[in-house]
């Protein structure tokens, strides 16, 4: 067989392939490595192709096949961002609306919680809710704190809130007078001042009295109870009130050492409600039972209403003691304040500048007939609301609760707004006018003319 001469190959030189024909495979060949393609002419001229107006065409190369939708105009995509934006704004609202909601059922729980704690308190404080019985009680020897002597009263099962009666043990600072190492036993269902006179081991001959004070009362009324059941006598009593130091009291620090004209100087703060007594029992733990009533009252949301005033809590007081004297029922209450508030606020334009109470005439006394049945004469005119403008100088009894919420939130709808006289028929049927006419007129029909 004749063989081809080979071309010599340089060295450096890549080995050529061996060229092909171009007019395809020979029969039964080798199947050729590349192909022919072949295009018009015409379509290599063609220009672009235009884009249909107005909607995008996706590019298929550049953008994701995942696309949910095609590319939107200008003025379609401005219609979604405002679309976007209100759904937002949407969501927001009903947020904002459910975290308040949240924030006011959590304020509302707090509230309740706290409240029933301070009632709770209050009530250990009194006595109230315990069961009736005896208890033993041994007082340790060595040093003893005051929360220690609370928890030990606490197993004992004669109090109920340590914490409370710790704090009462503080402010009374009589801890050191009990006699170590002795072992009492203590009613259940005395209150503090009477539990803490049983471990000084002074209440083995004494007789425990209870006495009620309603609200509305005077000191010199309460000095007539006790001394009606033999806790003390009056005279004892209002010479206390006057002289006696309870600057330990917040409150009645707040006072200061020169009480101006007042009568009493405690009128006021000794906060009716029912108490126990020894017969005979010291002086100043008879008051100092009523001061820590009162404090334990004012304590928490009252105490920051009367922050809220712009009202000192002596003028608060005062004002809740004429409130209590001439409503006649809670609901009432806070109309007459509303009265007395708009007097004190704007009285001056309609040449209205004294608050004319009958309740304050006849001060320290509640009426005429009370005065003449102890013999008594008027001698204070710094009280009497007819000759004296603004506020008295004190309290003309001791408010309860209703008249001092009362006094710091006084009706302040409808005609009440404008209320500036008040009268009352004999059983007790309110009357209230914005204008003198008007109060002539209610005169005549509650039977006073």
């Amino acid at each position: 067989m004749n063989q081809r001469p080979q071309q010599p190959q340089h060295r450096g030189e890549p080995q050529r392939a061996p060229q092909r024909s171009s007019a395809g495979p020979q029969q039964g060949g080798p199947r050729p490595g590349n192909f022919q393609v072949n295009i018009d002419q015409r379509d290599l001229m063609t220009g672009p192709i235009e884009q249909p107006r107005g909607r995008r065409q996706p590019d298929l190369y550049s953008e994701p096949p995942s696309m949910k939708k095609a590319q939107l105009t200008d003025k379609e995509l401005r219609a979604e961002k405002r679309a976007h934006k209100k759904r937002n704004r949407v969501k927001a609202r009903k947020n904002k609306r459910i975290f308040k909601i949240m924030w006011l059922c959590m304020v509302l729980l707090i509230s309740f919680t706290f409240a029933s704690y301070l009632i709770g308190g209050s009530n250990d404080f009194l006595g109230a809710g315990r069961p009736e019985g005896k208890a033993d009680v041994t007082i340790p020897e060595g040093e003893l704190t005051e929360d220690q002597l609370a928890e030990i009263l606490h197993q004992a099962g004669i109090i109920s809130k340590p914490e409370f009666f710790s704090l009462y043990c503080k402010i009374k600072k009589n801890i050191d007078s009990f006699s170590p190492g002795t072992r009492l036993q203590v009613d259940t269902n005395m209150d503090y001042e009477a539990i803490i006179t049983a471990l000084k081991g002074g209440n083995e001959s004494r007789e425990i009295v209870t006495v009620a004070f309603p609200e509305g009362s005077t000191v010199l009324q309460m000095a007539n109870l006790l001394e009606e059941n033999e806790v003390c006598t009056a005279q004892e009593f209002l010479t206390e009130v006057n002289s006696g130091d309870y600057s330990e009291y917040k409150e009645i620090a707040a006072l200061g050492s020169d009480t101006g004209n007042k009568y009493y100087k405690l009128e006021g703060y000794l906060f009716p409600d029912t108490y126990d007594f020894y017969k005979g029992e010291d002086l100043e733990d008879v008051i100092g039972k009523f001061l820590w009533n009162f404090h334990q009252k004012l304590s928490g949301r009252l105490q920051e209403k009367v922050d809220a005033s712009g009202m000192t809590l002596d003028q608060v007081v005062t004002l809740a003691s004429i409130i209590q004297a001439e409503a006649a029922g809670t609901t009432d209450m806070f109309n007459v304040s509303a009265v007395l508030h708009n007097r004190l606020n704007f009285g001056g334009d309609y040449g209205i500048y004294n608050l004319e109470c009958d309740s304050t005439s006849f001060y320290p006394y509640k009426n005429q007939q009370e005065m003449d049945q102890m013999g008594g004469t008027l001698s204070h005119g710094a009280y009497d609301t007819y000759q004296v403008s603004g506020l008295p100088a004190g309290a003309i009894c001791n408010p309860g609760l209703d008249a001092l919420n009362a006094a710091l939130k006084p009706n302040d709808s409808g005609d009440a707004a404008r209320y500036l006289y008040f009268c009352h028929s004999a059983e007790g049927e309110a009357f209230y006018a914005t204008n003198a006419d008007d109060h002539e007129y209610n005169k005549q029909l509650a039977g006073l003319e």
